[in-house]
């Protein structure tokens, strides 16, 4: 399971078991949080003229408190029904906060992200539903050394952002950085196959109805992360 907050779960059967139906109805209520949050906050900093240094803390506050959420409901997975809606939340006033730290560089970059995001999920379920591709052990096994690495690299950087530089090539808008942002999307699409499968195996073990907060959780964390790789990448394209 290529999503930490799925993976580092232990999963448990009993009672009332979970459904597909039951994860897509808390995955859109999750989204449909998530969205509202979003866009308030987008159009509040626009109607407001709110500073920049004021939106970066609330931003990136937000995000690493959706994060320590995150492993929070990881390690007590019971907490998840009561946690989901504010890590929902978090993850909103991140977005929006970053949302319109990307507008200011080019204005279509959002809506363009957003739509690339949900038509690339429309398209990574249309290729699991129809076998097109198939989720072995071995994709999973990369998939998940890929997912790990990736984000090694992501607290590297920030390790080098509080000390005002950046890690060389990588995060710099030129061609390799365009290619490495290129790979972190594909790699945060094929991760949205792992969290189709998960949900089935999910189903078929019969795990308990609880735990489908947490696969709707590890959706929207996958979802967020595409849209975030999708704004740098097209910002990037835009320079």
């Amino acid at each position: 399971m290529a999503n930490p907050i799925v993976s580092r779960t232990q999963l448990a059967t009993g009672g009332r078991a979970m459904t597909v139906k039951g994860v897509i109805q808390k995955t859109s209520f999750l989204l449909g949080l998530s969205a509202v949050t979003a866009l308030g906050f987008f159009f509040f900093i626009l109607t407001q003229g709110l500073s920049y240094s004021f939106v970066k803390i609330a931003a990136f506050g937000s995000m690493f408190a959706a994060f320590g959420l995150a492993l929070l409901i990881t390690f007590k997975p019971h907490l998840a029904k009561t946690l989901a809606a504010p890590y929902a939340i978090l993850e909103g006033l991140f977005l929006g906060g970053i949302s319109s730290f990307f507008m200011a560089i080019a204005p279509t970059v959002p809506l363009t992200a957003l739509s690339a995001t949900f038509v690339t999920a429309a398209i990574m379920l249309g290729l699991y539903r129809t076998g097109v591709i198939k989720v072995t052990e071995k994709f999973r096994s990369i998939l998940m050394s890929a997912v790990f690495a990736i984000m090694l690299l992501y607290l590297v950087q920030w390790g080098f952002v509080m000390f005002g530089s950046s890690l060389p090539f990588l995060f710099d808008g030129g061609m390799i950085a365009i290619g490495f942002s290129l790979f972190v999307v594909v790699i945060a699409s094929f991760s949205l196959l792992l969290d189709f499968d998960n949900v089935e195996r999910g189903v078929a073990m019969g795990v308990s109805e609880e735990y489908e907060w947490i696969f709707s959780i590890g959706i929207l964390a996958t979802l967020v992360w595409m849209y975030v790789e999708f704004l740098r990448l097209l910002s990037y394209l835009q320079d």
